[in-house]
Parts: structure tokens; sequence; C-alpha cells
């Protein structure tokens, strides 16, 4: 595809096609953004995506969108720079490829992704690629110019042309510097880069409910934390409604096999062992299902607050590491605290911790009690026996 591109670039100009809007001003509603490219030769255009060549068929030119909105920021720049490189190497065939200036420009209150690439194409033509990104609703659109490296400069002006006509017409939704998961159970603060879905988000986020075993997904909270190359990794707070058990340092062993084998079934026994993870007296119980599938859950009124984390196995301990800090930072509401009455820790400590105080404590007096009655019963019994008939003279 790039050797056709450059090849075409280098013969000269091409002839517009019959199904060029007249104003040249090509909607890509499904990217949220209207391209204004008048005169340029279109060869694809969908409501997603565009390609084309200019006028005078020295630039070539991509138009498309990726899911989910990024926060773009120098990291986010550097990170789109290099799925650009990988880009031009996987689908272009282009080998040499080098990322050269990265930068983030603000253009009327929001900022703009730009890098240039150089390469060269399968047959030696040499190359330069000038890209830029920015956000709509939910998306992040992104453009590219290519053409060869004896008119890079037409290229990085064809590039600032094109973007100086772009209308976005899905403007970008507000993403703040911190997101807080809230649910039914109580709220907590998500690690850095972690956010709620956008409402433009909702049907990639439903999607990857399936990477996680949550039974019942449309009963859970979700965040997610958005990557470069239209992926996401997934959180969901779940309900589980069982008998909320005590979890301690006695109960931990037990109380973690029975939460696995709820969640998993006969595969619970394949998985790595539990982890407990402090919160406050108590533990929450931490399994690693898989490499970028995490599961946790703790004690509340109605059974257990359960938090699932999915990703790529890449970022499996990013995914362990989150999980962690929402488990340990969760902060329950007061209605849904579990029960910690003294009759229900009486039962927990009976079965796990008899030699805890409010078990052994009672329990000698018990049998302090219990000894001092059968021993006055017992003296009782000797001091009202009737006398012997012998001993009477």
């Amino acid at each position: 595809m790039l050797l056709l591109a450059l090849t075409a670039l280098l013969a000269g100009p091409a002839a517009a096609g019959d199904d060029v809007p007249a104003d040249g001003r090509y909607a890509l509603p499904g990217s949220g953004f209207t391209l204004a490219a008048p005169g340029w030769h279109m060869s694809r255009w969908s409501d997603w995506d565009f390609k084309g060549r200019s006028a005078d068929g020295s630039v070539f030119a991509t138009a498309w969108s990726s899911s989910f909105q990024l926060t773009i920021d120098e990291t986010v720049a550097r990170a789109l720079s290099s799925e650009w490189k990988r880009g031009l190497e996987e689908s272009e065939g282009a080998t040499e490829v080098t990322v050269g200036e990265v930068r983030v420009e603000n253009v009327s209150g929001h900022p703009r992704a730009r890098a240039t690439l150089s390469f060269t194409s399968g047959s030696g033509i040499k190359g330069v690629c000038h890209a830029a990104a920015f956000s709509t609703e939910g998306l992040t659109a992104q453009l590219y110019t290519i053409t060869a490296a004896t008119m890079a400069d037409r290229g990085a002006a064809q590039l600032d042309r094109l973007l100086a006509g772009v209308e976005i017409t899905r403007p970008p939704a507000p993403i703040g510097g911190t997101s807080t998961l809230t649910t039914p159970n109580g709220k907590v603060e998500l690690p850095a880069g972690w956010r709620a879905p956008l409402t433009g988000e909702g049907a990639e986020v439903s999607a990857l409910f399936g990477r996680t075993g949550a039974a019942d997904a449309k009963a859970c909270v979700p965040a997610i934390f958005a990557r470069v190359g239209g992926e996401a990794d997934l959180l969901l707070a779940c309900p589980e409604a069982s008998l909320p058990p005590v979890i301690d340092e006695y109960s931990f062993a037990d109380e973690s096999t029975l939460f696995a084998q709820r969640l998993f079934g006969a595969a619970a026994a394949k998985l790595r062992p539990p982890e407990a993870v402090a919160r406050g007296e108590e533990s929450a119980v931490l399994l690693h299902a898989n490499d970028g599938l995490w599961v946790g859950g703790f004690p509340v009124a109605t059974g257990m607050q359960v938090v699932w984390a999915s990703g790529v196995a890449s970022r499996d301990a990013e995914l362990g590491t989150a999980v962690r800090a929402v488990l340990t930072g969760f902060t329950v509401a007061p209605e849904a605290e579990a029960d910690r009455s003294f009759a229900v820790m009486l039962m927990h400590r009976l079965t796990y911790n008899r030699t805890h105080p409010t078990v052994l404590v009672p329990g000698l007096l018990l049998a302090a009690l219990a000894a001092f009655l059968v021993r006055m019963i017992l003296r009782s019994s000797v001091g009202t026996a009737e006398p012997d008939a012998h001993d009477a003279h």
C-alpha cells in the first residue's frame, strides 16, 4: 500500500472521482468530525475514515478515529507516535521508521498531538509522515499525510491546512483529573489514569465485560483506563449476594477458598494462592485468575463487594496494583457496613479463634461456675444424708 501511494505521489496528480462532495467537505459522523479537502482526489470515504491525494498528487492523506477518548498530553503523544510507527511498519510495510519531533499544541483550548516520522518504503523510496491526533466525543481522531522525503515541507503544509479546516461535530467530553467510582455499597477514588466511561464509549465498554467473570455485569459499575490504539483496561465493581463472612487471619484460608469457588466453580482449584489485602482489622481477598485478570472482594451488608480488573497480559502487574488500591481505599457506606455485632463475632471466634478473650474468658468463667455448682451440689448431698441407725446408739 505504501509503495503504491509513494509511486502515485511521484507520478503526478490524479483526477477526482465523481462522488466527491461539491464543496470538498467529507463528513465523518462516526468519527465526530468533518474534513475539508477541496480539490483532493478521494480513494476511500466512509462515516469513519477518509483516504485521498492532494490536487497536485504530491501528498497522500488518511483520516480516521480509534475507540475511547484519550487525555492528550506529552505521554500520550509519545505513545501515539509509537502507534503510528507500528502502523507504518505493519499496515504499510515501511522499514527504517524513525520517530522525529513529537509535541503537544493547544488549539482553542483543546490539546492536539503532533509527530513527524521518516521511513523507507519496500522499494527503497524515502518518505515522511506528518501525523496529528485530537479528541472528539468518546473517540481519538487521527490524521496524517505521507509524501516523498523530497517533498517533506509540502506534506507538513498540507496537514496544517487539513487540520485548520477540520470541523468537530461531536465535541470531546470533559475528563476530570480525579474520578470517583460510586456504587450502592460505597465509593473509592480511582487510581491515576482510571476514569468513569463517557457516554459515547458505552458500547465499547460493554464489549469488554466478557473479559471478566462477572455473573451479572448489568449490576456492576465500570471504570476504564483508555489506551492508545483503541484499547482500554476495565475495572468492574459488582455486588455478590451471600452471607457476609468475617475475614481475618484465622478465617482467611477457608473464606478465600469459598469466595474463589463461588466465582470460578471447579476451576478455583487451579488458581494461584490468594492474597490477603488489609482492610482495618479484617482483610479483603485478592485472586490472580490469570495474566490480565484479577478479582478481589470484601464483606458488606448484603454479601461481598467484588472488584474485577481485566486488560492485556503485558499490563498484568498494573491491573493487580489497581485492584489492591480499590480494595484498600474503598469507603463503605454506613448502611452497607457488614454486621459485626457481638453475636456475629462470637460465632466467628467459636469457629475460628477459640482462644480469643471473647470466647476464652466467658468459657473459663462458665467452667469455674460449673465446677463451683458441682462442688456445692456434692457438699449438699453429703450434708443432708440420713444418720445410720447404729450411730444413734
